[in-house]
Order: structure tokens, then sequence, then C-alpha cells
């Protein structure tokens, strides 16, 4: 490997494939033309550094390469260094369907070229539909398509959403290793790219985009001719996909004082929003905290609860802490104050699966919540609230 080529498979991290589907009417999202399937395919703006492309996954998650932003030299992990925009649901860049959106909050994957960019709003309806995760690997010989909005052999940026048969040389245990051709191949601005099977007529993802030589882009060296491209498996991560999306947690719960339980969302994000009780409906999120994107799962940093420890009628929010701290941050209407300190010793209490779980709940009767200690050892002991502290316990 020449050390121009090692140049060229470093950098394409940031690449995807271009062979333009010029069959597709405009309104093609509408019909159906074979775009009208991959209208799920996201186009991906991360800052004006660079673009690439993604996969809606679920309702509210686009599945893109980590490397499409590390390679702008920004974390992979939380809210967004720079302000970075998807595209989904628009074949056409130049039409307006579909949905625009800013990113709040990227996940990353422990050890692969993935991550899930979590977007403001659903995408809801028929319209466009999440993709599907394959169940199969991909298999030698096997022939998948790619797409993504990517550079092409004749345009830097092109608006039209692009694709293209690829075979499948090998596969390992994390990656699929694939052969393009002169008419398909992986270009600058396509990382993070589906690469799909379908079965039945059902697209579904097999790999995604992360690396490859970029034979024939528009601006390659004419000299490089290799076409072949690195994805990054899948079909066996359905699971943690479907962890990551679900760990946002609704807990009920009266934050505005008014006798109805009011639906407190913990977000991702690490904001704590609350969604006022209104009679027949929830009204519009108002973010009330934030900062406590590590407290979701209780197996980070802690977790948090919301209960009325002051007796004012109104929940506070509670902060367990993996290091055994007990906060309490009083609720004072409009945002949770910066709190103080009511129990320690509870840090193997905080994942349920050590030594216990903490609750909290008025068992007393005055008004305000207990500490309700439920041990693995089958015991459930009450910790009286005494005002600024709980309690040893019955």
């Amino acid at each position: 490997m020449t050390k121009r080529s090692q140049s060229l498979w470093v950098t394409s991290a940031v690449a995807a494939f271009a062979a333009v589907l010029t069959t597709a009417p405009a309104n093609a999202l509408n019909g159906a033309d074979a775009t009208t399937g991959l209208n799920f395919v996201a186009k991906i703006n991360v800052g004006d550094k660079t673009a690439c492309t993604g996969s809606l996954v679920a309702e509210q998650w686009v599945l893109t390469a980590a490397s499409c932003f590390s390679s702008a030299g920004i974390s992979t992990s939380g809210k967004p260094a720079l302000t970075t925009t998807v595209t989904v649901g628009r074949t056409d860049l130049t039409q307006t369907g579909g949905s625009v959106q800013p990113a709040l909050a990227l996940v990353p994957h422990a050890d692969r070229d993935l991550v899930l960019v979590r977007l403001s709003t659903r995408i809801a309806g028929t319209a466009v539909k999440p993709v599907q995760i394959a169940s199969a690997p991909a298999t030698g010989g096997e022939q998948l398509t790619k797409a993504g909005f990517g550079r092409t052999k004749t345009e830097w940026v092109p608006n039209k959403l692009h694709a293209g048969k690829f075979t499948v040389a090998s596969a390992t245990g994390t990656a699929v290793n694939l052969d393009g051709s002169d008419t398909a191949t992986v270009c600058q601005g396509d990382a993070g790219g589906p690469t799909l099977r379908t079965v039945n007529g059902v697209p579904q993802l097999v790999s995604v985009t992360s690396r490859s030589w970029q034979g024939g882009c528009l601006g390659i060296d004419p000299a490089e001719t290799r076409t072949g491209a690195v994805d990054t498996r899948v079909d066996d991560l359905a699971g943690w996909v479907k962890e990551v999306v679900s760990r946002e947690k609704v807990t009920p719960a009266d934050i505005d004082g008014d006798g109805k339980d009011d639906l407190v969302l913990q977000r991702i994000d690490g904001s704590v929003v609350v969604h006022r009780n209104l009679g027949t409906t929830f009204g519009p999120g108002t973010v009330m905290s934030t900062g406590w994107g590590r407290f979701l799962t209780g197996t980070d940093m802690g977790r948090l609860y919301f209960a009325d420890i002051t007796g004012d009628g109104k929940a506070d929010l509670i902060v367990h802490g993996t290091d055994g701290n007990v906060a309490v941050r009083k609720n004072m209407g409009t945002y949770f104050d910066g709190g103080t300190h009511w129990s320690t010793g509870w840090g193997r209490f905080v994942t349920g699966t050590d030594m216990g779980r903490l609750y909290f709940a008025d068992i007393t009767g005055d008004g305000k919540a207990d500490l309700i200690v439920h041990g693995t050892d089958g015991n459930v002991a009450v910790r009286k609230n005494m005002g600024t502290y709980f309690d040893g316990g019955t």
C-alpha cells in the first residue's frame, strides 16, 4: 500500500457512494419509484464542516457513522458541539417534503463506527417509516444496495439521493467488505449511509458505510481506480438501537401542585421536561432542569426520582448518586433549586441488582415523602422524613 493510498483510505471515513437515480421524478416520494422506499435516508449537516448520510431507524433517531462527527473534530457523545441539521423524508433536497430538524443528542456505539442521532421531534405518520434492521449478516457474493447524498463523479454537492449495487467480498464480526464498480463507488459525503437488502419488497439495513478508496469520485486522483468499501455491521445491533431509543424515562408526578399528576420526561440530552396535566391532555413541555444525561439508567452516575419531600404539594427532584448520596432539589415552580444533602450510604442501592432499591412515598401521612428501602434480602424498611433528613428507619 503506497503512502498516497493510505491517505485515501483514512480520509474517506467521511465518504459514501454515488450512482444517480435518474429515473425518479421530482414527486417520487409519493409514487412507486425506487426512491419512495428510500425516503428514510437522511442528509446530515455538521456545522459548515462536513455532511454525511444516515438512516431513520426509529421515529426520533437516525443512525450514521461516528466518524461523521469525529472527522470534524467534535465529540460523538452528548449534545453536538456544532449545530447539526438532519433532513429526512426528502430524497430530492430541492423539494419541500419531509422534515428538517436540529440534532439534540449523540449516542455512540462503544466499539463500532456508529452513532445514533436524536432528532428534536418525532417523525410521525406513514409517509416516512424507519428502516428495518436486518437480522441476518451479509454473505459473500451477495448483492446489496447503498444509498447516500455524497459527491458523485460529476457533482460536488448533489441535491438528489443516489444509489448503486455493491457485491459483498467478505464479512467479519463487525465489518463488511464490499466491491464497487465503474458505476457504483463510495465518495465523500456519504459516510453513515445505509447498505440495504430487500426482502419481500421491504428494504432492510444490513450495514453502514464507514470508509472507501473513492476511486472515480470527483476530486480524487484519476490514478485511483479502486472502488471497494468497508462498512460497519448493524445486523446484530437491533438490541442496542432498541435500548438507546427507549432510554428516555417518563415519570408521573404532581409538579405544579394542582393535585393531578403531570408527565415528567427525562431526556437523553440530560434535560428534565415537564408536560403539565391539562385535564384531557398534557401541555407542551417546559424544561425545569438540565445536566442529567448520566442519570437515566442508574448504571452511570445515578438515578432521579420525583416526590414531594418538602410537603408543599409539589414534587421535588431527588438525586440518588452512585456515590451513595441522596440530595433533594426543591421545586421552585419553574425550576428545581441547587439541592441539599439528605442521606448517604446508598451506593449499592442504585441499580436494584446489588443490595436493593430506594423509593420515595408518603408513608406516615404527613404530606411529605419518606424514604423506602427495599433490600434484595426481601426486607422493606421506612425511613421517616424529618424535614432535612431521613431517620434511621423501621
